[in-house]
């Protein structure tokens, strides 16, 4: 009597857990359903970057919109490596409101790479991550997303916004020899993720082709700009910085690896009165200040280090010209900058090297090159045509009417609430 008795005690409590369970799940059931009525959505945001330190990107864009309507988590990596190299905290006047309304959590304390700290988020998801979400927007991560998915048993979005497995393959924070086995595991990791995910959200149509996403499940969200901030303006920034009497090249952003000057550098030594003026230091900063000095171009090139995010706009006011002087590796083959937007909403003229992300967007709206010869014959174009301003103005109604924050975020947003 004893065995049979046990075995029904054992079906009652199997039976009162299943019970429980398809209750969880009608409660989170309807909790989805108030959603998509346009209640508050619950989103787990793991992220592949430290919303704290990292400079302003696509990701702090996107949740400035959705945190004032959403209810917002993030697990970010803990970019320890970043905090040494540069003091990031200059940059997030515009932002500080967004942090202090969402919940940001990190993987792990311990001083690793980014890369790394991935392989600790399954077990810190599983211990720490288990609230009640509508939905996830993985931002670029390998594993934290897909462990955040299978704990919290929600639809994914998966946001394809750089090409990770190529950045893995060219990152100063992994050595040399270990770049190649792991960008092969980054590529699996990705597939996986890809494979997983309800929609996979992208910056172009580049980048899904490269991975062979169908248009079925892709979703085109491209990279954007404020424009309420990035606007033409007229200020005494080029006599503040005693540029004045030059004709000014620019550049505003990180100083990563894909990040080419060495071109620009020997154009200059054709022109006496052109000066290059490169705002940012997060990556290779006192390497390109020593290839310049190497180049003899020292004395024509002022870096200034990282400002504050709301002055970038002052800066770029200085350009005669904006730059985005990336090389052509397979990281900026899928590339679509932000600063391309930033540079057009500030109705500056821009060269760009060819990158097919670029071109996708910009067209004939901006003007390229990738060889020295070729910069030389863009400069003194600019310098002879004069200021070409209807042609910018243009450049600003095209970014305002299509690539504004507002827009794109509230397309992410419809997305978000189509996937649960």
């Amino acid at each position: 009597m004893g065995e049979p008795l046990r075995r029904r005690h054992r079906w009652e409590h199997d039976r009162d857990d299943m019970w429980e369970t398809a209750f969880k799940r009608f409660q989170l059931d309807l909790g989805r359903k108030h959603c998509i009525l346009g209640e508050k959505m619950r989103i787990l945001v793991p992220s592949i970057i430290d919303l704290k330190k990292s400079a302003p990107n696509r990701l702090h864009h996107l949740l400035q919109y959705l945190s004032t309507k959403h209810e917002i988590t993030a697990v970010c990596v803990n970019d320890c490596w970043k905090a040494k190299k540069v003091d990031t905290t200059k940059s997030y006047h515009d932002f500080h409101s967004m942090l202090d309304m969402i919940e940001v959590e990190y993987i792990t304390k311990r001083n690793v790479s980014p890369f790394y700290q991935e392989f600790f988020s399954r077990s810190f998801l599983g211990s720490r991550v288990r609230g009640d979400y509508d939905v996830i927007f993985n931002y670029n991560t390998l594993l934290s997303g897909r462990s955040a998915a299978r704990n919290c048993k929600v639809p994914m979005v998966y946001d394809l916004a750089d090409d990770l497995p190529e950045m893995v393959a060219s990152s100063p924070q992994i050595p040399g020899f270990l770049r190649k086995p792991e960008k092969m595991v980054a590529s699996r990791m990705l597939g996986d993720n890809i494979s997983r995910s309800t929609k996979i959200t992208g910056i172009s149509k580049t980048i899904q082709a490269a991975y062979s996403i169908p248009d079925t499940k892709f979703e085109l969200i491209n990279n954007g700009v404020n424009t309420s901030l990035f606007r033409k303006l007229h200020t005494d920034m080029k006599s503040e910085l005693d540029l004045e009497d030059y004709f000014v090249l620019g550049y505003v952003d990180v100083l990563r690896e894909w990040v080419d000057f060495k071109p620009i550098y020997e154009a200059l030594k054709g022109f006496e009165d052109v000066r290059l003026l490169i705002v940012g230091e997060e990556g290779l900063l006192k390497e390109n200040i020593e290839l310049a000095e190497a180049y003899g171009v020292a004395e024509k090139v002022m870096f200034t280090g990282t400002v504050p995010y709301d002055k970038v706009p002052h800066y770029i006011s200085a350009m005669d010209c904006c730059l985005i002087p990336f090389n052509q590796s397979k990281v900026s083959q899928n590339s679509v900058p932000l600063k391309l937007f930033e540079y057009m909403a500030c109705e500056k003229p821009v060269i760009s090297t060819r990158l097919p992300g670029v071109k996708e967007i910009a067209r004939d709206r901006i003007l390229y090159a990738d060889t020295v010869s070729e910069y030389k014959n863009q400069i003194k174009t600019l310098i002879s045509s004069g200021n070409g301003s209807e042609q910018y103005k243009k450049n600003r109604k095209f970014v305002v009417d299509t690539y504004d924050w507002n827009s794109i975020s509230k397309h992410l947003e419809k997305v978000l609430e189509e996937t649960i």
